[in-house]
């Protein structure tokens, strides 16, 4: 193949993995710590499941890209002038795009607090009318008994729908720290793709150097 050829592959995938390391930058440093700000767990929630989306998307685009180019590249090359560096350089820029698996195992994972057992209070209110049930009782206790059964799963119901409708703080806390474990789990995985993508594009910039640079 042409010199000409490799010289656009090598061009196409140099530039691909520069703007591969500009997204997955700008992802870590401004858009992952804004989601913080927002004022809502469920703003912030439903704007990361949309940027974590779209960013896979083009982030994995210019990786497949940078990285079939600079294969590319190695294999059509003649012999003298086949380096070593655009194999290593196609190696990093497909590896960014496993960020997410190394992610965890590199820089850790936020802890996960376990869910309250505590048993909700409304469970002794609703047992204390099956041991009436079973007790045997007078005739004339009967319409005492009936209408217990009545205020309490009155009382039962209304709190159920208390509960549904007005969230407690806990459970809005509880909303929240998962939320933020999320951004913490995607300014991890953009972390590592950064620096992936920039280690393959410096070694590119300085293998292109050393090939116009004269023998």
């Amino acid at each position: 193949m042409s010199s000409r050829t490799v010289s656009a592959l090598k061009f196409v995938g140099t530039v691909s993995v520069g703007l591969l390391t500009g997204v997955s930058y700008t992802l870590s440093a401004l858009a992952a710590p804004a989601l913080l700000t927002l004022p809502s767990a469920s703003a912030a929630s439903q704007t990361l499941t949309s940027l974590a989306a779209s960013a896979a998307t083009h982030l994995t685009a210019l990786s497949a890209v940078s990285s079939s180019a600079l294969a590319l590249a190695f294999v059509f090359s003649p012999r003298s002038a086949r380096h070593p560096y655009l194999l290593y350089t196609s190696l990093l820029a497909a590896a960014s795009s496993l960020a997410p698996r190394f992610a965890p195992i590199l820089l850790g994972s936020p802890p996960h607090r376990p869910a309250s057992t505590t048993p909700a209070p409304a469970s002794s209110a609703a047992a204390s009318p099956v041991r009436r049930r079973q007790q045997p009782r007078p005739m004339e206790a009967s319409y005492d008994v009936l209408g217990d059964l009545q205020s309490d799963g009155t009382a039962s119901a209304s709190g159920e729908e208390v509960e549904d409708d007005h969230p407690t703080p806990r459970q809005q806390q509880q909303n929240g720290e998962e939320v933020t474990a999320q951004i913490e789990i995607f300014l991890k995985e953009r972390l590592v793709q950064t620096s992936l993508a920039a280690l393959s594009f410096a070694i590119s910039v300085v293998g292109i150097w050393g090939d116009a640079a004269p023998a």
